[in-house]
């Protein structure tokens, strides 16, 4: 029998999943979670004030996991018994479930990032969840959550046993008493059961921690606890937290001052002309300890386009707002989102369209249609394609842990990969905008208006990846980033249709779709199989940097850039719009505060500061021995530099590094 197999080895999650082989996977699922809590290897601890801490050893090999519920990892040990390790992998290494075309996954392929409604735990304590499960008509999903909040009972009560039998601090063992089971009674206790199921879901992200906490909070020290956990989320490459204005400015600043010189979690602070002085300077003393923390947000445009996109979002729910993964727009606590679904590579269908149809184009308005065209033929298909994998996902993957962390799984009797969560939306990329309005524009000056170039000749340098042909693309003086009125007039109307392409469509289940335009560290890959193109870059050569412009072409100094950005449809955009902005290390915070303030209010959803030279960039670049700690931000997200591929250290040294002296500022 499977199950004693299984158990012989010591894989009890396994073990668990053929103990009753005729019940449904949700309830299966469940049993095997609720067995690995029974029996697996609890964290060592260390003196720490938060439980666990670091990186959990397990021994076992088929393992609880973010997005499969239960998952076997080959690749880092295989299991001994022939028969048994393709018995695992044909049972917990499900595959990919998605149907979207390759080329169209820059930096998304049907990823379902989240968080736990960590509030109602620390309300209600996890051992009340019980009242609602009863209620549940699906006699599997109930005796399987049933199940899963035994285990994890269990797991609790472990935990509190081995704190106990090393004499571990008399103030956690008494916390975990009463956390995450019963409702938290202080900061501390709130803290402690926030870490706790931060671990229970993976260390996937934290959610919106100053206003879950705010509760709690009688304005107490809880900087180190907050870097303790912000050290947890590091130690598992999680994401995110959120810090919104509605909680307390003392708390907030705390929340802020714990992540100096942390790579993670990434710090989104909303901010708006109400954010305090003591805000912003913890904000700033923060970004330029060299975290890359925070990322500042609009405290209302985000919200207010997403209820006129999503009227069925309650107004306050906006009070759980966070983006999760990386920066992807959700409601903390209530959300399954695709985040990302998918990534439309925009150069590469206008590499096609160039080859295909600018030579017999008669107009440029004839070629631009026929682009739009074919991108909103990709973006049709795309979505076509994400909603049969979204299905194939309902079926093959219940996720037990995520329903019952997840409002309203539980209530609506629904599985969280079934539509069960509150909100359901899928977010699809764009990536390769900035190079496709460059290059559409020199198309439009060159070929059409001056007739310096007929469109065979143009194509046939883009063919040789012409060094003299794509410096003279490079200096045309229509460029992005210029804030010249006619370039920015057609990046908005560009943008726009863009965005718009995903207004409309059926996601399956819940709201619908969102553009985004979020690189991470995709654009390096999604720009090998590219030719030259007519902005410039050489064949081969990575993508733009989000929303940023072509390295160089920002010279004219930080609020011609801003402008130019903020001209882009990027209400379009809820999913986010990132923008990487580079600034001089010694620069004033009353200027780099009105630069951000008016930025936003043109506009601007997201903005990501770094504080680098050059020298030192090029120096960890030569010696990355001594800039281990070099921090910088990416593409939503912020990176050891010295771990970078070696294509994306270049791209954040090219970067202009923007002077914020007021002779610098574009009139």
């Amino acid at each position: 029998m499977l199950r004693d197999d299984f158990l012989a080895i010591g894989e009890y999650a396994a073990a668990g999943y053929y103990e009753e082989e005729q019940r449904s996977l949700f309830y299966r699922k469940s049993l095997a979670l609720r067995r690995f809590f029974e029996k697996c290897e609890l964290a060592p601890y260390n003196g720490e004030k938060l439980y666990p801490c670091g990186v959990i050893p397990q021994k076992m090999r088929i393992v609880p996991d973010t997005f499969w519920g239960v998952r076997y990892f080959p690749e880092k040990a295989t299991l001994d018994s022939p028969s048994l390790s393709s018995r695992a992998e044909a049972d917990f290494c499900p595959g990919e479930y998605s149907s979207v075309p390759p080329e169209h996954t820059v930096a998304g392929n049907m990823y379902t990032h989240s968080m736990p409604n960590y509030e109602r735990v620390l309300k209600e304590g996890l051992l009340s969840y019980t009242v609602r499960i009863q209620k549940n008509a699906d006699v599997d999903m109930k005796e399987g959550l049933l199940h899963l909040i035994a285990g994890l009972r269990c797991y609790t009560e472990r935990c509190v046993e081995y704190l106990t039998r090393v004499s571990a601090d008399e103030e956690l063992i008494a916390a975990l008493k009463r956390v995450p089971l019963c409702p938290a009674t202080s900061v501390y206790e709130a803290i402690v059961a926030w870490n706790f199921l931060l671990y229970l879901d993976n260390c996937d992200n934290l959610g919106c921690l100053s206003m879950g906490l705010s509760p709690y909070f009688r304005g107490e020290n809880i900087e180190a606890l907050l870097a303790c956990l912000y050290d947890n989320i590091e130690a598992n490459d999680g994401y995110s937290l959120s810090l919104l204005p509605e909680a307390p400015d003392p708390l907030t600043v705390q929340c802020l001052r714990a992540a100096k010189g942390k790579r993670r979690p990434m710090i989104e602070l909303f901010v708006d002309e109400r954010t305090s002085s003591d805000v912003w300077q913890a904000a700033f003393e923060t970004v330029k300890s060299g975290s890359g923390q925070p990322a500042f947000y609009h405290a209302t445009a985000l919200f207010q386009g997403l209820k006129e996109r999503f009227p069925t979002i309650r107004d306050e729910d906006f009070a759980h707002f966070c983006g999760g993964g990386c920066t992807e727009s959700m409601i903390c606590g209530y959300s399954c989102v695709g985040s990302l679904d998918a990534g439309i590579n925009l150069l590469l269908i206008l590499e096609e369209a160039l080859y295909a149809a600018l030579p017999c184009a008669k107009s440029f308005e004839e070629f631009y249609e026929e682009y739009l065209r074919r991108v909103a033929d990709v973006v049709e298909q795309v979505k076509h394609e994400i909603c049969n994998s979204r299905l194939d996902r309902a079926r093959r993957n219940p996720l037990p842990m995520r329903t019952l962390l997840i409002d309203d799984c539980i209530d609506s009797g629904t599985d969280y990969n079934q539509g069960g969560a509150r909100y359901n939306w899928s977010i699809i990329n764009f990536a390769g905008l900035i190079n496709v309005i460059d290059s559409l524009l020199n198309v439009k000056e060159l070929i059409f208006e001056k007739g310096k170039y007929t469109a065979e000749q143009m194509l046939a340098h883009l063919k040789q990846n012409d060094a003299d042909f794509l410096r003279e693309m490079i200096a045309q003086p229509k460029s992005f980033g210029k804030d010249l009125d006619e370039v920015n007039r057609f990046a908005h109307e560009l943008s726009r249709t863009i965005f718009s392409m995903t207004d409309h469509g059926d996601v399956c289940f819940g709201e619908g779709f969102l553009s985004a335009s979020i690189q991470f560290n995709s654009q390096a890959e999604a720009g090998k199989g590219i030719g030259a193109t007519p902005d410039g870059r050489e064949a081969g050569a990575p993508l733009c940097d989000s929303l940023a412009a072509i390295f160089g072409k920002d010279s004219l100094g930080p609020t011609a850039l801003l402008n130019s950005v903020a001209a882009l449809d990027l209400k379009g955009a809820l999913g986010t719009p990132v923008l990487n902005f580079n600034v001089m290390q010694k620069v004033d915070d009353e200027i780099l505060k009105c630069l951000i303030l008016g930025y936003l209010e043109q506009g601007g959803l997201q903005l990501q500061l770094t504080y680098a030279s050059r020298e030192e960039l090029l120096d960890a670049y030569e010696h990355p021995e001594r800039h281990g700690n070099l921090i910088v931000r990416v593409g939503g997200y912020s990176e050891y530099f010295v771990r970078l591929s070696d294509e994306l250290k270049r791209m954040v040294i090219n970067r202009t590094i923007q002077d914020l002296k007021p002779s610098a500022f574009h009139n």
